[in-house]
């Protein structure tokens, strides 16, 4: 079987479209994280930043790591901030701030922002912001270990999801930001019990949640809860990690168990010697018995699960994607080329395989375009390749009609058997190539004969594939007269 294989992305158009128009660089607005500061001199600058007020930007909050992040209550008062726990919600509707990804591409200048407060099962105050963008349903946002809401990750993914008139909802799992709670290191299964408790609020105001996502410990979050819960069609695990004993030593020290049976504790924290927090044994313990592999083979089929990692990712492995790619039955992975477990550089990639993977159009793409917005990010070829298609165009050519027809049928088994859906066999224009051959070369000059080809062609659509999809098209034997050509 010949098979040639090309992805068809929106990149060689953006790059032609970029070269071709030439936009004046005056003329585009970027954000203020990405704007480049003029040249002037520092007498200049301190003259110019005295006399004018400070803009309202979006705050540089800390990302979201498994080893770094926001500052817990404990060492928030003592740099004299103070959280205020239990605020009562109030509703306001307020101008969107300039984006990390663009700068007024919605199709909406205003975004409605309720500051909700939820009781969970516990009797803690969980704190969240519901962005309203004009659907009823939503999708809820889980940030990771010892960060907040107001991480770069989640504003980026809240930004992209409100472009695109999706309502968001990110919070603060108990002990971290302002919600409150005492801040524990594993807290997996509590965390889960926030996220239900997030959901089921929701579904008493009925409004339903279409999709969760969670970075780093909030992807595990939202694996665990999609293993034991049924009812988010739609997960979204970002650089979550697969096996759970590591890291720890990297973290604690290679003798971590000794230490945690001598003393009961390890408090870890920084170079001057102010603890950050405290592991304690249980804390400790409830994070090794957690088998992620079990809780993989548990989730529902028809779950729809997305994996997103970065090659460069120096908290958890790029490896520990593939595992959950191996156990997963419904499962799509998408690998960023250099992304970093924060995705610094590669907000765009990130908010784009989101949008594709919920099902919205491509328009949010666009708006980056023609705003000039996309040509700060560095768009790799590589993540448009592994990033969740919504189609697979198969594309047969034979001389032979049996041949053709035979093959068509084994490609469209194998896709419903993957429970995808498919469209075809079209049958294209039959093409044919006539070649006239002198009967002699020396004489009867018009006496001649006249041989034809003809190339059957069949066009086949597969929509929504998974990766189970394509293992099973891969493993086709289909004959050497038929020529295969897939584009993603």
């Amino acid at each position: 079987m010949a098979v040639s294989t090309s992805a068809s992305s929106t990149l060689p158009l953006l790059s032609l479209h970029r070269a071709a128009g030439n936009p004046n660089p005056a003329a585009l607005s970027f954000p203020p994280p990405l704007r480049a500061p003029p040249l002037r001199s520092r007498a200049a600058a301190a003259a110019a930043s005295a006399a004018a007020p400070p803009a309202e930007t979006i705050p540089d909050m800390p990302e979201e790591t498994e080893g770094t992040g926001i500052p817990m209550p404990s060492s928030i008062g003592d740099d004299g901030e103070q959280l205020l726990f239990g605020a009562t919600a109030g509703k306001e509707i307020v101008t969107r701030p300039c984006s990390q990804l663009h700068s007024s591409l919605s199709d909406s200048s205003n975004v409605s922002q309720e500051k909700i407060v939820i009781t969970n099962r516990y009797g803690e105050k969980i704190v969240g912001l519901l962005h309203e963008a004009g659907s009823n349903d939503i999708v809820v946002l889980c940030h990771g270990f010892r960060s907040s809401k107001e991480s770069r990750t989640i504003l980026c993914l809240s930004d992209a999801l409100t472009s695109e008139n999706i309502s968001v909802f990110r919070f603060d799992f108990t002990g971290n930001g302002e919600s409150e709670g005492t801040f524990q290191y594993g807290n997996y299964y509590k965390e889960v019990d926030d996220l239900r408790d997030v959901i089921l609020h929701f579904k008493k105001h009925k409004r339903d949640t279409r999709g969760i996502a969670g970075h780093s410990k909030g992807g595990n979050v939202v694996i665990l809860y999609s293993s034991i819960h049924r009812d988010v069609a739609s997960i979204i695990n970002m650089s979550g990690r697969f096996d759970l004993r590591r890291g720890i030593a990297d973290r604690l020290g290679s003798d971590y168990m000794e230490k945690i049976d001598r003393y009961g504790f390890i408090d870890v924290g920084v170079k001057t010697g102010r603890s950050i927090y405290r592991v304690t044994k249980e804390s400790l313990m409830d994070r090794l018995k957690i088998d992620m592999k079990s809780a993989c083979m548990s989730i529902d089929p028809k779950c729809r699960v997305l994996t997103i990692h970065g090659s460069d990712d120096d908290i958890v492995p790029s490896e520990d994607a593939l595992e959950f790619d191996k156990y997963i039955s419904n499962h799509e992975l998408s690998i960023i080329e250099g992304a970093d477990h924060r995705y610094s550089l590669h907000h765009l990639e990130l908010a784009t395989i989101v949008l594709k993977f919920i099902n919205v159009s491509s328009v949010y793409l666009w708006k980056l375009l023609f705003s000039g917005t996309l040509m700060p990010f560095r768009v790799n070829v590589f993540c448009f390749q592994l990033a969740p298609k919504q189609k697979i165009r198969i594309k047969l050519r034979s001389y032979w009609v049996p041949l053709i027809e035979d093959s068509c049928k084994k490609i469209i088994e194998a896709a419903k058997t993957t429970n995808a859906k498919t469209m075809g066999p079209v049958p294209l224009p039959t093409k044919r190539r006539v070649y006239c051959v002198l009967n002699s070369p020396h004489v009867h000059k018009d006496s001649r004969f006249h041989f034809e080809i003809r190339t059957h062609q069949r066009l086949i659509d597969i929509m929504y594939p998974t990766a189970q999809t394509i293992d099973s098209l891969m493993q086709l034997q289909l004959p050497a007269g038929v020529d295969v050509e897939v584009k993603l």
